[in-house]
């Protein structure tokens, strides 16, 4: 299977398996087109609670309703 077909079934069984709760990350990573729209539907009518990461913005501009950016710039955090 190909890396779109293998994120489509990791998540439907996710779905399936009745949680309340997604971590994801990089979900969108190595998708095509068609596989990231069908995820990007998918979890859009997840009822639970989704918490993932991502640096594809549109792919958070689409699924986030709340950002938690913890980059150096967005804290000013000094350089180690």
């Amino acid at each position: 299977m190909s890396a779109g077909e293998c994120a489509k079934v990791a998540l439907a069984r996710l779905l399936l398996s009745g949680a309340n709760l997604l971590l994801l990350d990089e979900l969108s990573n190595h998708l095509d087109i068609e596989a990231r729209e069908a995820v990007e539907e998918t979890l859009s009518r997840f009822p639970g609670t989704i918490l993932f990461v991502s640096h594809d913005r549109y792919f958070v501009k689409t699924l986030a309703d709340e950002v938690l950016d913890f980059s150096r710039e967005a804290h000013k955090l000094p350089s180690l």
